[in-house]
């Protein structure tokens, strides 16, 4: 048998015996000797080998585009950015970079060394995460990201479960629309959010389960012009306020409302909810939410919904995660309260 490693090419283990000989000679040493000899070649190969340190030396000067912006931003002196990159150099064997009149840029092996360099660094950063998450010091974190539906309906009762539950779990949440939470996934900030997607909306790599369904209406305030509404033609000269995202339900809703005849190209964008609950009930303002959002404990909103004949596309709001990371033991914990608590069906009705 013969071990691929190249340094220790040349070796053959005799099977079933405690001697190795080294090929092209006729010297045979003890078996815990070559193993020995074995992990003291390995240790050398490993010192030879790029640091982490400059490996993220090398990546900084390909973002920044230049030594002296690589160095302010890492907080070490040109000429220690200068001779890492120089070893790195030496070490691949060709230049990486080449000079250009603003600084440098990768030339192609540099490009191809890059791809590298970024794969095995976030692989690193992921498993370290990972670990972290699990057993770790950040096994008592938990973050959640989720849409104004869920913190105005089941969010509080959820919560309150999940804590009785994780007393020593610190727990933080952010409100926003699912296209603006996905990147916080993917970056490991957020654990899993809950917002609205339309079929083959969702990234590859995010993985989404449906938790409910919920019909929407048109809202405004009470004392509005537009309270009596009833269709979206009478509605075409109203002030709009709308959620901003660029995928989900809000944005599929922008081509509804147009074939409707209502032109809302001059509505207002915000992703603050409270804001739009601000607008509709002190300045006359119309907008469109979920039906639950004017119901229960969220009458005190003082959100009309507008009894429109048209009726509006309901929505689909799924749970999502990211695939780059491995389910903890507390997102799992929490998909099963929540998941008991949402049963799919169509909200609003």
């Amino acid at each position: 048998m013969t071990d691929n490693h190249p340094v220790l090419q040349g070796v053959v283990i005799i099977k079933e015996s405690r001697w190795v000989t080294m090929v092209d000679t006729d010297h045979y040493v003890p078996l815990r000797t070559f193993y020995n000899i074995k992990v003291f070649l390995c240790d050398i190969i490993m010192d030879k080998l790029p640091k982490s340190k400059s490996l993220m030396v090398f990546l900084e000067v390909a973002r920044s585009g230049g030594i002296m912006n690589a160095s302010k931003k890492l907080n070490i002196t040109q000429p220690t950015v200068t001779r890492i990159i120089r070893e790195l150099e030496n070490y691949v064997g060709t230049p990486l970079f080449e000079r250009t009149c603003s600084g440098v840029s990768l030339n192609q092996a540099g490009n191809v060394f890059h791809g590298r360099v970024l794969s095995y660094i976030n692989g690193l950063q992921k498993s370290i995460s990972e670990i972290r998450k699990e057993f770790g010091k950040d096994n008592k974190k938990f973050s959640l990201g989720y849409s104004s539906l869920v913190g105005y309906t089941v969010l509080p009762d959820v919560i309150n479960e999940f804590r009785e539950l994780n007393r020593d779990v610190s727990i933080s949440i952010y409100e926003g629309q699912l296209s603006d939470l996905l990147p916080l996934l993917n970056t490991g900030r957020l654990d899993c959010a809950i917002g609205t997607l339309l079929n083959d909306e969702l990234p590859y790599e995010y993985s989404a389960e449906l938790l409910f369904k919920s019909s929407f209406s048109v809202f405004t305030s009470v004392l509005s012009p537009y309270s009596r509404a009833r269709n979206l033609q009478e509605l075409q000269e109203a002030k709009w306020v709308l959620p901003v995202t660029c995928f989900g339900y809000y944005n599929n809703l922008t081509e509804f409302l147009r074939r409707a005849g209502v032109n809302i190209d001059n509505a207002i964008r915000t992703d603050s909810i409270s804001s739009i609950i601000n607008l509709v009930s002190c300045a006359d303002y119309v907008t469109v939410l979920a039906k639950p959002m004017g119901d229960g404990r969220n009458k005190k909103l003082s959100l009309r919904p507008i009894r429109i004949k048209e009726q509006l596309p309901s929505a689909d709001y799924y749970l999502t995660w990211s695939k780059k990371y491995i389910p903890s033991r507390l997102l799992s914990e929490f998909m099963r309260i929540i998941k008991a608590r949402c049963s799919v069906s169509v909200w609003g009705e």
